[in-house]
């Protein structure tokens, strides 16, 4: 299982990379996708080590995903607050997404997705817990689970690359955020 999810991880993280750079015209896009590549590289340097941690694994991606969702709904603020530190290239690219900040409809689909996976990394957890305490074996989420995972990376993944294409065609107009 460990193969993988570090497989899976890679996957995602490398798509996410090349849509940033298709996402240049847009910042708004450029800033959350670049924020959710820190995420992932975290993820994907310590999903190892993560993964070792029995059941707590269950409980530490979903802080993984919860900070991505934050990271999303957000985005203005922290975009507007490293602006203002002045750093050179990052604070332009904060900027200009601070100003332009538009929540889409594709984002708020990857809310929802990680949402979904949050909802499933706990019920993994749970049900775990309860093979662990009692008698009762179930292994319905067991059994499920790194196909549901899958599936919810692929979607998150489909969506990252609407995101960046519709930014490189400029469906995004740069609007000032109100």
């Amino acid at each position: 299982m460990l193969e993988y999810f570090s497989l899976l991880n890679r996957i995602e993280w490398t798509v996410l990379f090349i849509t940033f750079f298709i996402s240049s015209r847009f910042p708004n896009v450029r800033w959350l996708i670049g924020t959710v590549i820190v995420l992932k590289t975290i993820d994907v340097l310590t999903i190892e080590i993560i993964l070792q941690w029995g059941g707590f694994y269950y409980i530490a991606i979903s802080l993984l995903d919860f900070f991505v969702i934050l990271s999303i709904l957000f985005r203005q603020k922290s975009a507007g607050y490293i602006a203002s530190i002045g750093v050179p290239w990052l604070s332009q690219l904060a900027h200009g997404s601070a100003q332009y900040y538009k929540l889409t409809s594709n984002e708020i689909s990857l809310v929802i997705l990680y949402f979904i996976s949050i909802g499933i990394n706990l019920a993994s957890f749970f049900e775990r817990l309860v093979r662990k305490y009692s008698e009762f074996e179930p292994m319905f989420i067991y059994n499920s689970y790194p196909t549901a995972k899958f599936v919810l990376t692929a979607l998150s993944v489909l969506v990252f690359c609407s995101l960046a294409i519709n930014s490189a065609n400029n469906i995004y107009q740069n609007r000032k955020a109100h």
